[in-house]
């Protein structure tokens, strides 16, 4: 079975290359981060819109490491309730996302089981990773690294990464794994994302990802 690209996603070609498109969601509560990551993210962008209706898009290519690029479409969304009727439409066609939260307040990581449900009620279900922000800040942390890699299991994230964003780590290597799992996802055929379907070439990549302080 081959999977169906949704809208805003897509695959294509060019002369020497197969590229992606790929719709990225964003997610968090407020001030946990996540405009700020979509900004380092995607500095050098080629193209960033806002709109009034809490949505920021912005545009960063990346290469795999087979070659084959991948041109991300990166939609940050604010936390505000007057904006959940609008999420519908803009979470259409997503292929992958992020949702952060600020380990320094575990009122952040209850917010995100309420973005889980938003996602996978609107879209298959499809890769997550769980990114546990301002480690620079581990003095404060409230939510200790076992305690978030066991909600991430429960709930199906692809992977629990933590970050400083203020500081730049984890990030560029975050969206490189998103990328990857996302390509290996959609190279599978399989409609739904069961992170149980990584082999463990992703297991060492997330393993070498964790941070030791």
């Amino acid at each position: 079975m081959v999977l169906k690209q949704p809208e805003h996603s897509s695959l294509y070609k060019t002369k020497n290359t197969i590229s992606y498109k790929v719709k990225i969601l964003i997610l968090g509560s407020a001030n946990s981060g996540k405009s700020l990551l979509s900004s380092k993210y995607t500095l050098g962008f080629t193209h960033s819109s806002k709109y009034s209706i809490g949505v920021d898009i912005s545009v960063k290519d990346f290469t795999l490491p087979n070659g084959e690029r991948i041109t991300d479409t990166c939609w940050t969304f604010a936390p505000q309730a007057r904006f959940q009727n609008y999420w519908s439409n803009f979470f259409r066609g997503a292929l992958g996302a992020i949702i952060l939260f600020d380990i320094t307040n575990p009122e952040s990581l209850k917010e995100v089981k309420l973005w889980v449900f938003s996602v996978r009620k609107h879209i298959n279900c499809i890769p997550i990773i769980l990114m546990g922000n301002k480690v620079d800040l581990n003095y404060k942390r409230a939510i200790t690294y076992e305690e978030a890699k066991k909600f991430a299991e429960k709930e199906k994230f692809a992977a629990y990464i933590e970050t400083s964003v203020k500081e730049n780590v984890n990030i560029i290597e975050t969206l490189e794994l998103l990328n990857e799992i996302i390509y290996y996802h959609i190279k599978s055929g399989k409609e739904t994302f069961n992170p149980l379907d990584l082999d463990n070439s992703f297991k060492i990549k997330i393993k070498n990802l964790k941070l030791i302080r």
